[in-house]
């Protein structure tokens, strides 16, 4: 079985040692993202796991990116290049009774700006059996829940299986939409839909 998991792939700067943010001249750099999470995790047991996401071009942290999904055996050939920039997250791990805090910065990010007929969806799905989209990306911006929306009807469409996270993440949906209007349409349209109490709620 082949998989193809979509969404946005951000830079994740962490302060060390339960500091906040630049307490110290130090930032610890990786890569994350909800989907690319759970492709590394396919990958690592043995399955065929395939991302797509719209990347910048000619982008030293994008190629860094994909270097770190071709580590852990993720194909990354259908990866799109667009315009706009790299999306980053910033963490200050919690202790105790000191919550983690997240502050995004993905404005105007290559996925961000993508929207429908910016993916050649019939050359991506080609041989693919189960697709997954997590609500994040419908969370980012009016064009990419729009094109998340796309994605999972050609796919469905073309009898894949669509799975989602619903993944709520309240200080993301910022473009003049709430979850509660867009995500009803996007969760009829898939297979399997995984969620929290709180999120159906």
């Amino acid at each position: 079985m082949k998989y193809l998991m979509f969404g946005e792939m951000m830079l994740r700067l962490r302060a060390p040692r339960f500091e906040r943010l630049f307490q110290s001249y130090e930032l610890e750099a990786t890569f994350a993202g909800s989907e690319a999470n759970v492709a590394v995790s396919l990958a690592n047991f043995g399955e065929e796991a395939y991302f797509v996401t719209v990347f910048p071009e000619n982008n030293i942290v994008a190629e860094s990116a994909e270097r770190e999904l071709r580590k852990f055996g993720v194909r990354t050939d259908r990866i799109v290049y667009g315009d706009g920039r790299f999306g980053v997250y910033y963490i200050e791990q919690g202790s105790n009774l000191l919550p983690n805090k997240t502050y995004y910065d993905r404005d105007f990010s290559s996925m961000c700006l993508a929207g429908p007929g910016n993916i050649d969806w019939d050359h991506v799905f080609d041989d693919i059996d189960w697709f997954h989209v997590s609500g994040i990306t419908s969370a980012i911006s009016q064009s990419a829940s729009d094109l998340n929306l796309e994605a999972i009807k050609i796919a469905r469409e073309k009898g894949i299986i669509v799975s989602c996270d619903l993944n709520y993440r309240g200080n993301l949906w910022n473009y003049g939409k709430n979850a509660t209007e867009v995500m009803p349409e996007l969760a009829k349209n898939v297979d399997i839909l995984f969620a929290s109490e709180s999120e159906i709620d």
